[in-house]
């Protein structure tokens, strides 16, 4: 019996979870096309015109944070209110950075636009979703528009190589990656890490 029970918990650990998260991104999806659809939007997907649905969105995150994860987040005030980089540890499925931003919206009605690898972009279904929330393939070039245009923007230096390697520990796993930096700099911008733990 005891057997049958850890196992039972493997495969709602291993497969359940994954899959319930992905699910709802997929729905966020939906619910965006059709908020889209019932008015007709056209807007640039960055613009006010999303802010509703992007409330909506951000609403069910929050409640989907607090309940499976008892999430929490503290030092919100210490983020710029103009442009800034905002330098995180990239987790196996970074939902903790999913929390933040719905949380961040929220709070502050501000978006963090969201450097992200470009198999991101090649998920089939998430094109609408990604637009509006802000991710971005994130050029240096893209990422000093961003900036310049007074947003935050976001960036996970160990990428994915940190989400497939990394552990409990929390090492990062950077290597030589420095271009957020020099980004940074460049745009003479304030630069912060945060941390997130136990998700």
């Amino acid at each position: 019996v005891a057997i049958v029970s850890l196992t039972i918990s493997a495969i709602l650990a291993i497969f359940i979870v994954p899959l319930t998260i992905l699910f709802f991104i997929y729905l966020s999806n939906i619910l965006l096309l059709i908020y889209q659809r019932n008015g007709e939007v056209k807007a640039d997907p960055l613009s006010d015109v999303w802010d509703s649905a992007r409330k909506t969105i951000a609403s069910f995150w929050d409640i989907y944070a607090r309940i499976w994860h008892g999430y929490e987040l503290h030092g919100v005030e210490n983020l710029p209110e103009g442009p800034g980089i905002l330098v995180y540890y990239h987790g196996a499925i970074p939902i903790d950075y999913l929390y933040f931003l719905s949380r961040l919206f929220l709070w502050k009605k501000r978006l963090c636009l969201s450097v992200a690898d470009h198999f991101v972009f090649r998920l089939p279904g998430l094109k609408l979703l990604l637009e509006v929330t802000g991710v971005m393939p994130g050029t240096r070039e893209e990422c000093l528009i961003a900036l310049k245009n007074g947003h935050l923007v976001s960036v996970s230096p160990g990428g994915v190589r940190e989400a497939l390697f990394s552990d409990e520990s929390y090492q990062l796993m950077w290597g030589n990656r420095k271009g957020f930096a020099q980004v940074a700099l460049d745009a003479k911008v304030v630069s912060a890490t945060w941390y997130q733990s136990q998700v």
